[in-house]
């Protein structure tokens, strides 16, 4: 129950996580124009393979770029975990989840718009995250 919540509770970093590794990658592109082939030399390896400096770098880069696609690829896969989940609950329960764990707003602002009291707002949310422990866990 502690890590769908915490899970949940981690849905907005996600969504900045996913937007900083563009930033990230686009500085990368930004990186991989801006490599000059001022290096002369060559290095031979193992295979005797002739490479550049300049092929090394850019080889780097991409590997970079590669590793951050796929981390972004897993916080989206998240984000599609933690939206299925909420999918599957009433619009009350939605609310609930939405404003104490996504918003990270206070039960006192349920009881309000909801018109409920705290005890029965903690026994939506808990027969919510069980629905939602199906799914994400």
């Amino acid at each position: 129950m502690n890590n769908t919540i915490y899970r949940i509770r981690k849905y907005k970093e996600i969504l900045a996580d996913i937007s900083d590794i563009d930033i990230r990658v686009q500085e990368i592109e930004e990186d991989i124009l801006g490599i000059s082939g001022q290096g002369i030399e060559e290095r031979t390896g193992k295979t005797y393979k002739i490479t550049s400096s300049v092929e090394q770098q850019a080889e780097k880069f991409m590997e970079k770029k590669e590793e951050l696609y796929k981390e972004q690829s897993a916080k989206k896969r998240e984000l599609k975990r933690i939206d299925n989940a909420m999918s599957v609950l009433t619009e009350e329960e939605r609310d609930i989840i939405q404003i104490v764990h996504v918003e990270h707003r206070n039960y006192w602002v349920l009881e309000q718009k909801l018109n409920k009291t705290y005890r029965r707002i903690k026994q939506i949310e808990f027969d919510a995250i069980t629905k939602m422990k199906r799914y994400i866990s």
